[in-house]
């Protein structure tokens, strides 16, 4: 029984490291074997975002209130993911478990009130 599971992650190890190996190793040989293109220039070294020329260095300072709402939204996103599986099975759920999704729905609403009412949400 254990050497049968061994051999079964043993297996998917192959397969983790190869998956990523094998598009480098490629890569490599490409370049080896000059079997690829190289002719840099400074147009295909530019950096280019949205058809617009980036400004600055890349060291630029953002405002904590960026990590703020995004952190705010991956907590109610992943909170509202837990939902799913309730709502899929929602009609033979007995009514406990209906109480369970409803208060986990009110805790979320009550996240959000408080949110509001700190003013988290608007930017200042």
């Amino acid at each position: 029984m254990i050497p049968e599971q061994f051999g079964r992650v043993g297996v998917l190890l192959v397969f983790a490291l190869s998956f990523p190996a094998i598009p480098l190793i490629a890569s490599w040989a490409f370049y080896r074997f000059r079997l690829r293109p190289q002719n840099p220039n400074p147009i295909k070294d530019a950096t280019y975002e949205c058809g617009v020329e980036s400004e600055g260095t890349a060291w630029g300072q953002f405002h904590a209130r960026y990590y703020l709402f995004a952190l705010g939204f991956v907590i109610f996103d992943v909170e509202v993911i837990f939902l799913y599986p309730w709502a899929v099975v929602h009609g033979s759920l007995e009514w406990s478990a209906i109480f369970e999704a409803t208060l986990f729905i009110a805790i979320l609403a009550f996240g959000l009130a408080y949110a509001w009412r700190r003013r988290a949400l608007e930017w200042r």
